[in-house]
């Protein structure tokens, strides 16, 4: 028989559950994605202190017979988007094709409608057991994306030496400023202000996801869970001039306990600054701020939409190349 218990805590008051939980996703991590980065122990206890603004997390763990098969998390936003609920659910490779998956994603509808949400949404890796599980309970594709990977040090480094030059060349009216963690206080409005129109200006296709409503408050809130999960983050930004306000960023996330990978996070330009080849040259310049903070780091990945044919331009021109394709799914709960 199967069981499901909450693992939601507040404190790290029950370790053996919330470790429990922590190795079911680490196990699925490992086999279907052997070449990723593990998940992060730390980046767990921290949020169970210092939950990640804007959004309620709650943790369930399936045991069959005593032991741990399957870890499910709904995550429901508080700030935006109060209609939906996120879901992640892995189970072991061993008890897969089971139901174990359907029971979880059925379990995390049912805790959804008790909040009063009426969609759920779920990203799986194309080709694999979630498509399955996705088709099985009746949801929709709403958004194709793919990542890419970059290798380091770059197979060709003149070629970024050149796409930098043409770069630079084609904004000459702009500067660029940039940081390593926190966000500086003369920049915090402007990165408020940029962050909430990633929410109206990425591609979503057929997801239903709401703008985001970004302040100061909430960056700064980004900023301290950044940093209590161990996470740090890399930004340049461009503005016209010298001292206007900031039009275009850059995001780069690194972890230290997987020192060989990174993340690419937001990378946007305003639409009035478009055409000035911005989006390269500020993704070129926390390339190298990534590079000369951990020179370890061997791979980075970006996500990008299907539909988002201008940011792909500018990450293959910069040498990243397709590595596995994703699918967001929706399934609406009334």
């Amino acid at each position: 028989m199967t069981t499901v218990a909450d693992v939601q805590l507040t404190r790290v008051d029950d370790e053996a559950g919330l470790r429990a939980w922590f190795d079911v996703g680490a196990a699925s991590t490992a086999h279907d994605r052997p070449d990723d980065p593990t998940p992060s122990w730390r980046g767990l206890v921290s949020e169970l202190t210092r939950p990640w603004p804007g959004r309620d997390v709650e943790r369930w763990l399936a045991r069959r017979g005593g032991d741990a098969v399957g870890a499910l998390s709904v995550a429901m936003p508080d700030r935006d988007n109060l209609s939906s609920a996120i879901v992640d659910v892995d189970v072991l490779p061993g008890f897969r094709r089971l139901g174990l998956g359907r029971t979880l994603f059925e379990y995390a509808a049912d805790r959804a409608r008790i909040h009063g949400r009426t969609r759920l949404i779920a990203e799986v890796r194309r080709g694999g057991a979630g498509d399955v599980l996705m088709k099985a309970v009746g949801a929709r594709m709403a958004l194709r994306d793919q990542r890419r990977r970059l290798p380091l040090p770059p197979a060709d480094p003149a070629a970024l030496d050149r796409l930098d030059t043409a770069a630079v060349a084609a904004s000459q009216d702009y500067t660029l400023v940039g940081w390593t963690g926190t966000t500086p206080d003369e920049h915090v409005e402007d990165i408020a202000r940029l962050s909430a129109q990633m929410t109206t200006d990425a591609p979503f296709d057929d997801l239903h996801w709401e703008p985001e409503a970004y302040d100061a408050d909430r960056i700064r809130e980004v900023d301290a869970a950044g940093a209590a999960a161990g996470r740090t983050t890399l930004v340049t930004a461009a503005r016209p001039g010298t001292d206007g306000p900031l039009v275009a960023f850059s995001v780069l996330l690194h972890r230290p306990d997987a020192a060989w990978h990174a993340s690419q996070g937001d990378t946007l330009v305003e639409r009035a600054h478009r055409g000035h080849q911005l989006g390269m040259r500020v993704k070129l310049a926390n390339l190298a701020r990534l590079r000369a903070h951990a020179p370890q780091v061997t791979a980075v990945d970006t996500w990008n939409a299907d539909s988002n044919p201008w940011m792909v331009s500018i990450n293959e021109a910069m040498g990243f190349r397709p590595y596995d394709a994703w699918t967001e799914w929706e399934l609406d709960l009334v």
